[in-house]
């Protein structure tokens, strides 16, 4: 082994706990520079034969310097930003400065570190612009809550180092195999030793610990002394939850991997009361957005398998990346909303077991089954977030939802591409995550997987039906207050004007449109009988968009009633709409009352007073009583 430099070795025994003002800039080891003579035969490119003969010399570069495995992100004191392709700093300019063996070029509190392992074919030149954290005070001191006294002694308070060592085992159970963004090498987590110790936990960061405690409180019931100390006392949810965020944001100008894992925690915390029932506001999907700028200056849309870093810290980007995708992915298609990752700005691999081994000397082959399964669950999950972002770029954008609303033949292409696509992503399911009924683990965490699949396909099956109906000509607008007689009688005429005479026209009438609804109605059914199968309580782990896909299928079940084509179908999709009603309230779950609150309100008016609705489906709907 080549001797260590005094120089790497004085940083490497500070590390990760470098100071800034350590560093010094250090000589790069040359050798003896060497010229060749470009012969043209040897050169391809035409400008080249036309330089040879000014330029008969050319010194070769020199070598770099071996550039050590180093943390980017454990570094104390300072915080990195990646340097984009078009960024001031040009990386093309920067890929010929010499650095140092640890990858940096240092300067007065602000350097270039080399991601080391790029360029390569088709990988760019990738660097990191590190910043001394007290640069950036000011700007900290914008989005700083005012707090009294230390955060960790404030959260060491709430919850004793004790009761967190067993929230974080809890956490490891039920929330990471659906939502593996923690490392559990970092916790010092390995198979014989499933629990972190104290030690451990006190050099978390604070708001990363605060959000892994906050989210696995709804399940201390499975833990013996938990559930007693929770029994007689509130759990501290909503303070752990506010420490997270207040943190998230004055750490937002100097963010770790801890402050993104922090934020995608944050954005699944349970709703309480009549916020269950109440859409998301807007300052959700920004937060997303947020969340995807963090983790794009710090890089994680780039590939890092081959650059210096840890083991340890290259799964874990993998891992945060494509978690912060589907996010990304679903909650865009959940919402309505443009997504904000663009296909063509990220080129991270798909995920393998690799990306879920624990650093010891125990292979993920010899762990538990449970290990195994929790790596394939999250890859299954991550390729269906893909299919996600395929299906609302290509029914649900803005251009595809002009063009293909009024054109069915179009959307049955596209939609029977995507449904091919979806059931060959089943097929590849290992049987462990195919089958709901048989489950490895106490609590399925497979059940969310499931409703995600199904919930894919009521959307397939949404942009299939908008254009089997026309739509109505749109409302005549006008500005208060007129009084013309041209208005008064437009008015009287809108008036007199019956709803039969304006009801939805059909605007196809084959066998191909029947068996489309036909299939629409069994997806709807599928998801019924899924949702009728889960725990009364849904005691694992969901993610909290899954409360906007329960009410997306409240929609798309009312969708079928309001267009359906005959009485026969507006029966059977009545049927369907006060069975799913019945599943609802059966589930008792807060996950479902947004969906409840959507199915019930038209049903509290009067589905008549609310839709137009053609005679056979308003005969139908008379039947039930729902009128």
């Amino acid at each position: 082994m080549r001797p260590m430099s005094p120089q790497k070795a004085s940083i490497e025994q500070l590390s990760p706990a470098i100071n800034v003002g350590q560093f010094q800039t250090t000589k790069t080891p040359t050798g003896p520079g060497s010229t060749i003579n470009f012969d043209s035969s040897s050169i391809n490119d035409p400008a080249g034969d036309f330089l040879l003969p000014l330029q008969p010399a050319y010194p070769l570069p020199e070598r770099p310097t071996p550039q050590a495995i180093q943390t980017l992100d454990c570094l104390k004191g300072v915080s990195s930003q990646l340097i984009g392709a078009s960024g001031e700093s040009d990386p093309w300019l920067l890929r010929h400065c010499k650095f140092d063996e640890l990858g940096f070029l240092l300067f007065h509190q602000v350097h270039f570190r080399n991601a080391g392992g790029v360029p390569r074919d088709e990988k760019i030149p990738v660097h990191f612009l590190v910043t001394a954290d007290e640069l950036y005070d000011a700007a900290k001191e914008t989005t700083r809550y005012p707090s009294i006294g230390s955060r960790r002694d404030e959260l060491n308070s709430l919850v004793s180092l004790e009761c967190g060592q067993r929230l974080v085992s809890l956490f490891l159970r039920f929330i990471f195999p659906t939502l593996p963004i923690i490392s559990r090498s970092k916790f010092g987590i390995t198979p014989s030793h499933p629990i972190p110790e104290t030690s451990i936990l006190q050099n978390i960061p604070v708001h990363l610990l605060a959000a892994i405690y906050a989210s696995a409180l709804p399940f201390t019931k499975f833990d013996e002394y938990l559930s007693i100390i929770n029994a007689y006392t509130t759990p501290p949810t909503d303070r752990l939850w506010r420490i997270t965020f207040e943190i998230i944001f004055e750490e937002i100008h100097t963010p770790h991997l801890a402050t993104l894992q922090a934020g995608l925690l944050y954005l699944h915390k349970q709703y309480q009361g009549i916020q269950s029932a109440v859409a998301d506001s807007p300052l959700l999907w920004s937060f997303v957005g947020m969340l995807v700028g963090l983790a794009t200056s710090l890089g994680l849309q780039l590939e890092c398998r081959p650059m210096g870093l840890p083991a340890w810290e290259r799964r874990l980007r993998r891992r945060l990346w494509w978690a912060l995708y589907a996010e990304d992915k679903w909650r865009s298609l959940l919402m309505g909303r443009p997504p904000y990752i663009r296909h063509d700005e990220w080129d991270v691999t798909d995920l393998d077991d690799d990306d879920f081994h624990i650093d010891t000397k125990v292979s993920l082959a010899e762990n538990q089954p449970r290990e195994v399964l929790y790596a394939l669950q999250f890859q299954s999950f991550a390729r269906l977030s893909c299919l996600v972002d395929e299906v609302q770029h290509r029914l649900f954008s803005l251009r595809a939802a002009q063009r293909l609303s009024s054109d069915f033949p179009e959307s049955l292409v596209a939609a029977r591409s995507l449904l091919t696509k979806l059931k060959e992503w089943y097929s590849h399911l290992p049987p462990s995550l195919r089958h709901q009924r048989k489950p490895l683990l106490q609590n399925n965490q497979s059940d969310c997987l499931h409703f995600s699949y199904i919930l894919l396909e009521v959307f397939i099956f949404r942009a299939l039906l908008r254009p089997m109906v026309r739509s109505a000509a749109p409302p005549r607008l006008f500005e208060e207050p007129q009084d013309s007689l041209e208005t008064m009688v437009d008015d009287y005429i809108a008036h007199i004007i019956s709803a039969e005479e304006i009801d939805p026209f059909p605007a196809i009438d084959n066998d191909t449109g029947n068996a489309v609804l036909k299939a629409a109605e069994n997806c709807a059914a599928s998801m019924l009988r899924s949702v009728l199968h889960l725990p009364g309580d849904l005691s694992a782990f969901w993610f909290s968009w899954c409360r906007i896909g329960f009410a997306t299928v409240s929609s798309f079940m009312m969708l079928l009633v309001v267009q359906a084509p005959s009485k026969e179908h507006a029966v059977r999709a009545t049927g369907l709409v006060d069975m799913w009603r019945q599943a609802l309230v059966r589930g008792q779950c807060q996950m479902m009352d947004l969906a409840l609150v959507r199915l019930n309100g038209p049903h509290w008016m009067g589905l008549t007073r609310n839709f137009f609705l053609p005679n056979h489906v308003r005969e139908a709907v008379e039947c039930t009583g729902d009128q």
